[in-house]
């Protein structure tokens, strides 16, 4: 792999003397305009060497901080009128241009005596342990509507925690990690709250598409549609030797989408479901209620499925971690959780898209009515 860092860009314009405790509205404005202009210039000069490479070449570009934290060190409207300014929306900014996001939580919250500013030798950190982690949960939060946000704590010493982000990097990118990999796990939801319970959510509609597949691997397509934008993916869900099993997406454009979309898998149906994404106790957290199918199937009929309860209704927590013990899970009125269903093939999408033809036409000649989604208004960009 060839591998480029992509620099703070704070560090390098903060570094040159600015203090934003001395700056007026209109200088922070101008600032953190600066900070997103140089910092999406180098991400974007990295992504260029690496296009320009020779087919084939492995590239990776890790960018240290990402556009979405200047909105934490500004108000909402400024940080609008920047990305107005700069030719962005927050698909853009957040969702769309990052494959991942792995937020490193800072020692100041569950390593408070590791936390100083000995290291900060250009000056242009400053704040105290409890504003370092107030700041570290607002820009947690700011990345929350990414689809794939890892938090990585301080639950070990700083070496575990550095081979935790390894292997974040290389579950992202589809290769065995030289230590324990970060693995999903998923647990069935009997109901949920989580507004009653005070969590900031992020809410998207996503679509899942299987595809005809011709080299043994698993295609799928993600049509996910958050504030009216939609983002598309592509993801291949390959084995390491070992048998362990990664999924490697990839953010594709709308017409790349059109194009493979029309080699979805006869054999399996159109799976739409509503995410909703928070952070509890520095984990990341994904509640996934399956809301239905888009029936494809010829001569009108209604596509039955095969599931271990009605598939209007079944809701999944999903949450990424390198434990297989106990891991602590919000409860309720947030999520009342029945069981751990990690591995369970009955509660995986791929089971629950499959279209059985033979049950279709016993229940065609039933008269069952067929399952209609409420799909969401197409708005804005698509």
């Amino acid at each position: 792999w060839r591998v480029y860092v992509s620099r703070e860009a704070a560090t390098v314009l903060l570094g040159g003397g600015i203090n934003f405790a001395t700056l007026g509205s209109e200088q922070v404005f101008e600032t953190q305009k600066a900070i997103v202009k140089v910092m999406t210039t180098l991400e974007d000069s990295y992504a260029a060497i690496c296009h320009a490479g020779e087919a084939g070449d492995k590239c990776l570009v890790l960018c240290d901080r990402g556009i979405m934290d200047a909105s934490v060190y500004c108000d909402k409207q400024t940080w609008e009128r920047i990305l107005r300014v700069s030719a962005l929306n927050h698909n853009e900014a957040c969702d769309a241009r990052y494959d991942a996001v792995i937020h490193l939580v800072t020692a100041a919250d569950g390593a408070e005596k590791f936390y100083n500013l000995d290291s900060n030798e250009e000056g242009v950190r400053t704040e105290t342990a409890q504003q370092a982690i107030e700041l570290d949960k607002k820009t947690s939060q700011a990345w929350n509507s990414h689809p794939t946000h890892l938090t990585i704590d301080n639950s070990t010493d700083f070496k575990g925690k550095l081979l935790r982000v390894l292997s974040s990097i290389c579950n992202v990118v589809g290769v065995p990690a030289p230590s324990k990999n970060v693995k999903r796990r998923k647990f069935l939801v009997s109901r949920a709250n989580l507004a009653r319970a005070g969590f900031e959510v992020s809410t998207s509609d996503c679509e899942y598409t299987y595809l005809v597949s011709t080299d043994n691997s698993q295609h799928r397509l993600r049509r996910r549609a958050l504030d009216g934008v939609y983002l598309y993916t592509h993801i291949l869900r390959t084995a390491g030797a070992n048998g362990e099993m990664f999924d490697v997406k990839r953010n594709i454009d709308r017409n790349q989408y059109l194009m493979l979309l029309a080699h979805q898998d006869p054999d399996r149906m159109l799976i739409r479901l509503l995410r909703q994404s928070f952070v509890f106790k520095n984990r990341n957290f994904q509640l996934n209620t399956v809301l239905g199918v888009n029936p494809k199937t010829k001569g009108g009929g209604r596509s039955p499925r095969v599931s271990p309860r009605p598939f209007d209704g079944i809701q999944l927590l999903m949450v990424w971690t390198d434990e297989m013990g106990e891991v602590e899970l919000p409860g309720a009125p947030a999520v009342h959780v029945e069981k751990e269903v990690t591995g369970m093939m009955e509660y995986s999408l791929f089971h629950l898209s499959h279209y059985s033809r033979e049950a279709g036409a016993q229940q065609g000649a039933l008269g069952t009515p067929p399952i209609s989604p409420q799909r969401p208004p197409p708005r804005g960009k698509s």
